[in-house]
């Protein structure tokens, strides 16, 4: 009986937030992808704004019900965008924080500017749906399990660890490709990015991209450069010397291209 109420409620949940006009301010082109494919699955469109402005601009001439909000983005961040719809537009919309970071009171932070949730990256897909759930109803959602059998065992030798993926896209090979296939071609063009900030020394630029590309190799479980990533921002936002970082960079682009000959095997 329990198993069948748990459910019902499910579908009644899943059924409630398919009719949500629901807005996703994002600029990282992977996530973005990742996103969507999590609640197509669900039934669930969005609309996307692609940074801070684009969703204050979007908020004033459409009835959203929910934002999900991403913290670092161009033009205007997600902590500048959240302070504009509760001073200037004065909109009480339900705002979910989207964030890759990590640091200690981040989530006390975007609650006092007054987001209504938090939720860190890599998306959890249950963690979100939940919390979007809590915000717009009183039916408390249930997570959708994860076949244990869609679950992939890595070996120890490998970078890449695609148990994350699985599990967010239910096993879907074709939806998994797809986000691989983004994930290189745009991480790509950040390590160009990177790779020329470093050469002209502009610290700034530095601790801006590897903030932002750290979560998008987490999405393909690369783990091992999650310190090196935290490493890489501390030491831009310090000033430090550029040949500490240089290395650093160095790593990154040796496990890049590990993770592309190691998703080449796979399929």
């Amino acid at each position: 009986m329990k198993d069948s109420t748990s459910r019902s409620k499910s579908k009644l949940a899943l059924k409630k937030l398919s009719r949500l006009n629901i807005l996703l301010a994002e600029d990282n082109l992977l996530n973005i992808k990742l996103i969507t494919v999590l609640f197509a699955q669900y039934g669930i469109t969005i609309q996307v704004a692609v940074n801070g402005m684009d969703a204050v601009e979007k908020i004033k001439s459409n009835n959203f019900d929910l934002v999900l909000m991403d913290m670092e983005m161009p033009v205007m961040n997600g902590y500048l965008a959240t302070a504009m719809i509760r001073t200037e537009l004065k909109n009480d919309i339900p705002i979910i924080a989207l964030t890759a970071n990590a640091l200690p009171g981040e989530k006390e932070k975007c609650l006092q500017l007054g987001m209504n949730g938090y939720v860190s990256k890599p998306i959890d897909a249950g963690n979100l749906f939940n919390t979007i759930y809590k915000l717009t109803s009183k039916i408390v959602f249930t997570k959708r399990p994860v076949k244990n059998s869609q679950t992939v065992t890595v070996a120890s030798d490998k970078v890449c660890n695609l148990d994350y993926l699985m599990g967010a896209t239910h096993g879907n090979k074709k939806i998994i490709n797809n986000i691989v296939a983004v994930f290189f071609k745009e991480t790509r063009k950040e390590l160009i990015f990177l790779n020329d900030a470093i050469k002209k020394t502009n610290y700034p630029v530095i601790s801006d991209i590897s903030h932002k590309i750290k979560s998008a190799f987490s999405i393909l479980g690369i783990s091992v450069l999650e310190p090196v990533f935290k490493e890489m921002e501390q030491l831009s936002s310090s000033t430090s010397s550029i040949g500490n970082i240089e290395l650093l960079n160095r790593r990154v682009n040796f496990v890049f291209n590990q993770a592309k000959k190691e998703m080449m095997l796979e399929n």
